[in-house]
């Protein structure tokens, strides 16, 4: 069954108030998509603490110097020739010289393998070697060594010790707790005194365009097309509004809307609520279908109907006018019983 002709006005005509087709049109045409304001920003990386350099190869070839000096210090004290090492080994005294070489290796392991325990664990036993040979330079100096005393390497083992010391990394700060989400905006049928907010929301909608409306109320009067506002703090944020899709007997079940949401609470989810709520009230007053047009280039207001499982009719190709310019129109329906 078609649908009723249309007759074409000429533009030098006067001019005549608009239908809620034609001002919708307008008003998608102005209205960007809007993005979630709580999506981060691409690229964005939240900061990090900043943790001290650990010990690097250079740290390591200290530290093997250090135990080969240490082990030539053990050596006149075991009666051993200097740098005959595989004596010694061979002379029994090889837990001596492990226990020598063991902080210098714990160190060395811990650079190779990136352990910061390890590292820590070294630092710790290389301190303790320190002070052993502290005290041994101590005795050799009450016995008046003093040549003894200055070569023994409690000094290159205490600068070892501090080399090796990683301090454990500064604690990341407390995150600020999230800011709490406002709660949403409650819904409820419009009423005859939020006509002027609602004359508000659609002016701001068409960017202070001088656009009239033919009824901007029409949904709500007739009892079965129903009106529907999000309000927040006593004040109506957002309105969804019903109006017949024809005139004609055979498309009395058939519902066109529009929806107009104001710019401070976009992002919020607003729109999806009042349509949820609308699909739900127009269902209880025996509408059996829902239809509107959205602009092609509007993906936010596509995928918003697909997330309401909105079918898409089809496109209208060059179908609106506006600022002298024609804009592909896709059309979506929802069916409601």
């Amino acid at each position: 069954m078609s649908q009723e002709p249309q007759h074409p006005q000429s533009e030098s005509a006067s001019p005549r108030k608009q239908s809620w087709q034609e001002a919708e049109a307008a008003m998608l045409s102005l209205v960007p998509p809007v993005a979630l304001e709580d999506e981060p920003a691409s690229g964005a990386t939240a900061p990090q603490a900043a943790s001290p350099s650990p010990p690097g190869w250079g740290t390591a070839v200290c530290i093997a110097l250090i135990a080969l000096y240490q082990l030539r210090r053990v050596m006149p004290l075991e009666n051993v020739t200097p740098w005959d090492f595989q004596a010694l080994f061979s002379k029994g005294f090889g837990t001596v010289a492990v226990l020598v070489l063991f902080p210098s290796l714990l160190s060395l392991w811990g650079i190779a393998r990136d352990e910061l325990k390890r590292q820590t664990q070294g630092s710790a036993l290389l301190l303790l070697q320190a002070v052993c040979w502290a005290l041994m330079a101590g005795v050799a100096l009450f016995k008046g060594e003093f040549v003894t005393a200055l070569l023994m390497p409690w000094h290159l083992t205490l600068v070892g010790a501090f080399m090796m010391y990683t301090p454990d990394p500064p604690p990341l700060e407390a995150p600020v707790p999230p800011r709490a989400k406002p709660p949403p905006p409650t819904v409820r049928p419009a009423t005859p005194e939020d006509r002027e907010s609602i004359e508000g929301l659609q002016d701001a909608a068409l960017a202070r365009r001088p656009t009239e409306f033919e009824k901007p109320f029409e949904g709500g009067q007739d009892g079965r097309h129903p009106v529907l506002v999000a309000e927040e703090d006593g004040r109506v944020v957002a309105c969804v509004s019903t109006h017949a899709y024809s005139s004609r007997e055979c498309y009395a079940g058939i519902a066109d809307f529009s929806l107009f949401v104001a710019r401070e609470v976009r992002g919020r989810g607003v729109d999806e609520l009042l349509l949820q709520a609308l699909l739900k009230e127009a269902e209880a007053q025996g509408l059996h279908k829902l239809t509107t047009s959205v602009f092609a280039d509007h993906t936010h207001n596509l995928k918003l109907f697909e997330r309401l499982r909105f079918t898409t009719v089809g496109t209208h190709e060059k179908h609106a006018r506006v600022d002298g310019a024609w804009h592909d129109v896709v059309v979506v329906e929802k069916f409601l019983r």
